[in-house]
């Protein structure tokens, strides 16, 4: 006959059996398989526009699924703080490099940050102009301003246009693709403005490129004979 002693322990062995199955169900389903194949990554805890250093309450760490961790994601905030955001970004968007790349934004060597003086762009520069974006300049004299205006309206400059403009082809097309590395309004405070550009903190009035010396030279150039410079872009 089994003793007391070991029918207690079978007992207690059965009745261990027995629960063994629920607690590993429910460690599996609240402890295991939430960590099981997931990383954590920054996502944005808050909408942040374009243009802005990132705090640390505009962030939060997150386990997303493997498969849904998008390509280039930051995965360390101290990665992201004090970054500079490139676009506007959503709330609970994974933060990536794209959106913080701005090392176009900084003269790489041979490079130049360059104002554009205010007596030298016709008008003002486009309202909607951003830090990072790219433009170009079209030199005009003052009589072909008008006419230049009606040109470039249409965003197609062809080598026959330049050349009623007295601009040599080969030199507008180096002033093409120029970043901007600060937009400024009247107050010398950088414009900022959401992604879809609709809400702009200022007017811009002042602009600064990134340029090589070849167009810092054409800007000199044509800036000192009196030439004026339509700023354009997509």
């Amino acid at each position: 006959m089994m003793s007391i002693g070991y029918r207690f322990l079978y007992y207690i062995l059965v009745i261990g059996l027995c629960l063994s199955g629920p607690a590993l169900l429910i460690g599996w389903k609240w402890m295991i398989e939430p960590n099981w194949g997931t990383v954590e990554v920054i996502q944005a805890a808050r909408s942040v526009d374009r243009g802005v250093r990132l705090s640390e309450a505009d962030l939060k760490m997150v386990k997303i699924k493997k498969d849904q961790l998008v390509d280039g994601a930051v995965v360390r905030i101290p990665s992201a703080l004090k970054q500079e955001t490139a676009r506007a970004i959503r709330p609970n968007e994974q933060i990536t490099d794209a959106m913080l790349n701005t090392s176009h934004l900084l003269p790489a060597p041979n490079e130049w940050n360059m104002p554009l003086p205010a007596e030298w762009v016709f008008g003002k520069p486009p309202g909607s102009l951003l830090r990072g974006d790219r433009i170009s300049l079209l030199p005009v004299l003052k009589e072909d301003i008008k006419r230049a205006g009606e040109q470039t309206a249409e965003q197609t400059l062809s080598k026959e246009k330049l050349i009623q403009l007295e601009v040599p082809f080969e030199e507008e097309k180096k002033l093409q693709e120029i970043v901007v590395s600060f937009a400024k309004g009247t107050n010398n405070q950088e414009i900022a403005a959401s992604d879809d550009r609709k809400k702009p903190t200022g007017a811009v009035s002042t602009i600064e490129l990134i340029v090589n010396d070849e167009q810092k030279e054409l800007i000199r150039k044509y800036g000192t004979k009196g030439y004026r410079f339509l700023v354009v872009y997509r």
